[in-house]
């Protein structure tokens, strides 16, 4: 922990020592080149550290802090009621010179999740459905703390990118049950371009990650304790390994392997493909041996391109198309205690999800020396099939996706701006298959149905953020903002708030 809020203060001791002077007259062209709305787009491109090198002309920094506020009458038990919190930030990008580029950020976040049941565990995403739960749940505070850095060097013709990102996370509860999680999440990259013709280069990157969950769970109250759960998923759980307070452990290995082609580094345009593996494995302890309880294995695939083209100095547009691919298989494990010790009776493969999803995105960007406009549509289509055998049982899901992100940035005059930045997305269920088989248990199946109408529910969502950026003379730019956001699901609204400042430089 010590060393993590170390690494954060140097980081921001560094970024300072990096600040080069601006020019107040330049303040809104470094403003929209730090805040480009393009190269959010494309921020799947920059998964390659080599490409990095091409991430900005300029350098610059920021260092926030931001408070949020997320309260939803419609949701999964299982994420919680939303959550509220602090966030302490600071990144940065340097342009060392034209061959070197150095980047980095830091962030740490204290956070309260409301109301969470049928889930003891941290990113829910990444474990489930394996998961250890109970019918009371409750609020849980969570400590997130990440640092990364990275450097990119051109060599001849070779670009050579590095990257490391570690993020730890402290979740617990000081209510029965006691829940007490730990993370450890750590990914190192490496890339490597080379430019074949003209500005067309062709790069190859690769990602490799190391993911631990430590969980336990207690109980102070002599009153009587909740049932204790090791969920396998559509409200199934372990028979074996149910009722006991027993300490829990997920290891996960995982890789992405990927290759890109790009022209003008990636401003022209480019194509890229990922495929990944990972096995997160969960272990069980009773007393001190631990026993190997399921392993979830992950393939995914990803495919992204984009095209941009100006059609004179203030006019220009992108077109995005992005494929993804992810199948999650189950392997479980069965014991026996009929014999003098504890035996591995069956393995087998027991669960599977797999999740498909297309997008496509159309940018317009309006640019002159007072202003920029960006406004992006897009439309999406999403397909999710979910099932479990050992009783025979699954969901599957058809979603379509449309909205609009827009972006304006206005100069007011030499040393202020304004952003406004409103949104709209809008989900809509085109099918939905529910087969699933109840257990001998009411309030689980309560749960299970309650998921299945969360997950069958249109849902309509509202937002915009405005922020306000000063230059003042000899100090960096100060800037304050604002988010509001309103989600409607089945005729009730799910609200997010949220404010910042800091400085950029």
């Amino acid at each position: 922990m010590f060393n993590i809020k170390t690494s954060f203060a140097a980081l921001f001791v560094v970024c300072f020592s990096l600040v080069k002077a601006q020019d107040s007259l330049d303040f809104f062209n470094n403003y929209r080149n730090q805040y480009s709305a393009e190269r959010n787009l494309k921020s799947q491109f920059y998964y390659n550290p080599a490409s990095m090198s091409g991430y900005s002309s300029t350098s610059f920094s920021e260092f926030g802090i931001g408070y949020h506020s997320e309260k939803k009458d419609i949701y999964r038990e299982q994420l919680g009621a939303g959550d509220q919190g602090l966030k302490i930030y600071v990144n940065s990008f340097q342009k060392l010179n034209e061959k070197r580029s150095v980047w980095g950020k830091a962030s740490y976040e204290s956070l309260k999740q409301l109301k969470l049941k049928w889930n003891e565990n941290l990113d829910f995403d990444r474990v489930a459905p394996y998961l250890l739960a109970d019918s009371v749940g409750g609020d849980m505070k969570l400590e997130r703390y990440s640092f990364a850095g990275g450097y990119s060097e051109k060599f001849n013709r070779f670009t050579l990118g590095i990257e490391a990102n570690y993020t730890a996370q402290l979740g617990y509860r000081s209510r029965d049950p006691r829940i007490n999680n730990t993370t450890s999440d750590l990914w190192v990259n490496a890339g490597l371009n080379y430019k074949a013709f003209r500005e067309y280069e062709i790069g190859v990157f690769t990602r490799l990650n190391k993911y631990t969950q430590n969980s336990s769970i207690s109980f102070v109250s002599l009153l009587g304790n909740p049932y204790v759960y090791q969920m396998v998923g559509l409200g199934y759980s372990n028979n074996f390994f149910n009722g006991g307070k027993y300490g829990i452990a997920f290891e996960e290995l995982g890789y992405q392997v990927g290759a890109q082609i790009n022209n003008k580094a990636g401003k022209d345009f480019y194509i890229q493909a990922i495929v990944g593996n990972s096995k997160n494995t969960k272990n069980i302890q009773i007393n001190n041996p631990y026993f190997e309880a399921s392993d979830l294995q992950n393939e995914q695939f990803v495919f992204e391109g984009a095209k941009f083209f100006n059609l004179n100095d203030h006019h220009r547009f992108g077109v995005f198309a992005n494929y993804s691919a992810s199948v999650k298989t189950g392997t479980e494990y069965g014991y026996s205690i009929n014999t003098q010790r504890t035996e591995q009776i069956f393995e087998r493969k027991a669960y599977r999800k797999e999740d498909y999803a297309s997008m496509f995105k159309l940018m317009y960007q309006y640019s002159k020396n007072n202003f920029t406009l960006n406004a992006t549509p897009f439309f999406g289509h999403q397909e999710i099939k979910e099932r479990r055998l050992y009783p025979g049982s699954g969901q599957k899901f058809l979603y379509n996706y449309f909205g609009i992100n827009a972006d304006f940035q206005q100069k007011l005059n030499e040393k202020q701006v304004l952003t406004f930045q409103p949104y709209f997305t809008k989900r809509i269920v085109n099918k939905s298959i529910w087969a699933i088989t109840s257990t001998s248990n009411a309030a689980i199946n309560e749960w299970v149905l309650q998921d299945y109408l969360f997950q069958t529910s249109d849902i309509s969502t509202f937002g915009a953020s405005l922020r306000y950026d000063i230059k003042l003379e000899k100090l960096p730019a100060f800037f304050v903002s604002a988010e509001y956001q309103s989600q409607k699901i089945q005729k009730k609204n799910n609200n997010f708030v949220g404010a910042s400042l800091g400085i950029t430089f």
